[in-house]
């Protein structure tokens, strides 16, 4: 195989197409022991550098693979420099494009690939299959010209506290952050549910109003929830920044009135009053305020304690009943009604129960009263019977019959 020594400029042969120019073929095999300048620029006095064994000199240098094969039919030129561009590119001669390209400028590491086939950009020392490395926001950017609403971009970045988020380029929005330190778990999206705070940390959930004012809050460490408040004191608590506060209650499919409203407000006395209302346009149906007075629009029915001393039972044949005397001396000697039991000065008490032992002593006086009704009827008859005997003998002496 010839070998040719010392450096070889070639200005001629191998450039770039010039015009009707002779060419000279060389068969065989050669080797150069040397440097190689190749190029319509090359001159007789070229300097390499020691790592310049190949040297590609013009004003417009690239080469070509032209695969003359024929199962393979594209060409493709690798290409330093365009017009007006400092640019290092891969060319598909055959299609027309440029699937690759450096400009000139480019940082150091800009695409970095690592043994373990980790690719770095912006880094030579990838910690992941992709690592970017960053000192600006952006990290990461993905757009697509051609949908529905026109361009559309969204990017990846970090910010200068560190917190991660997804942009909005398009709109400038950024609507998902995660900030350091965000503990495990915090949101897991399931086969059948969405947890959030799988890791059981100490770790709230809050969702905030336009005014930043928190609407749901849920405490992970006390298990309480507040709904307009982000210190709920208790399990659940509705808070607002008004005189009142309400939660309403709807069943869709109800015939008539379909919605109740559970009210707290300041009430006329400004100490305090819970309503509850029917939303029938008519007011509340209940009142209760601090002092524990209830108001009511309609009638109470209870199914409290059933009436034990009896109550309409006192009617049948068959009851006990003490006599008026009998009743009357165990009342004097217990200092109350014996249906209806003591009633202390300031104590609560069961209105429902003491009701039913009022109707059963009201019941015991109605049968007392006709009890005695009959008796004095009884007594004026024979009065009468009486005085109309007297009477009648009177009229006798006074006529001498």
């Amino acid at each position: 195989m010839p070998r040719l020594s010392h450096a070889l400029t070639l200005s001629t042969c191998l450039a770039v197409p010039l015009p009707a120019l002779a060419q000279t073929v060389l068969s065989g095999n050669y080797s150069i022991d040397g440097f190689l300048c190749v190029g319509n620029a090359c001159t007789g006095s070229e300097t390499f550098d020691a790592f310049d064994d190949l040297k590609i000199k013009g004003s417009a240098i690239g080469i070509l693979f032209e695969d003359t094969e024929g199962s393979s039919t594209h060409d493709w030129r690798l290409q330093a420099n365009a017009t007006n561009e400092d640019s290092f590119f891969l060319r598909d001669v055959t299609d027309g494009t440029t699937p690759f390209k450096i400009l000139g400028f480019a940082p150091d590491n800009s695409l970095f690939v690592d043994s373990d086939g980790e690719i770095g950009l912006g880094t030579s020392v990838p910690q992941a299959r992709l690592h970017v490395e960053t000192t600006a926001s952006s990290g990461i950017r993905i757009n697509r010209s051609n949908t529905s609403a026109g361009q559309q971009a969204w990017e990846t970045y970090i910010d200068p506290n560190g917190k991660f988020a997804i942009l909005d380029a398009t709109n400038t929005t950024a609507p998902i952050g995660i900030s350091p330190g965000t503990p495990s778990g915090a949101l897991l999206f399931g086969s059948t549910r969405t947890v959030f705070n799988n890791a059981s940390e100490d770790f709230n959930f809050e969702v905030r109003g336009q005014a930043y004012r928190p609407l749901i809050f849920a405490n992970a460490g006390t298990g309480r929830v507040g709904i307009g408040t982000d210190g709920p004191d208790a399990p659940l608590e509705v808070s607002s920044n008004e005189t009142f506060s309400y939660f309403r209650i709807t069943a869709e499919q109800a015939a008539i009135n379909k919605s109740v409203d559970v009210t707290f407000t300041g009430g006329p006395l400004g100490t305090g009053e819970l309503r509850y209302n029917i939303v029938d346009g008519d007011g509340p149906e209940m009142k209760l305020n601090a002092n524990g007075d209830i108001e009511i629009g309609g009638t109470l029915t209870t199914g409290g304690p059933t009436c034990a001393s009896g109550c309409d039972a006192v009617f049948d044949a068959e009851f006990e009943r003490l006599s008026v005397t009998e009743h009357a001396a165990l009342m004097w000697d217990k200092g109350y009604l014996p249906a209806v039991g003591p009633t202390l000065p300031g104590q609560p008490m069961n209105v429902s129960e003491k009701m039913g032992a009022v109707l059963n002593e009201l019941e015991h006086a109605h049968i007392y009263i006709e009890e005695l009704h009959r008796e004095n009827a009884a007594r004026e008859a024979r009065f009468e019977a009486r005085i109309a005997a007297l009477t009648a003998r009177l009229d006798a002496l006074e006529t001498g019959d």
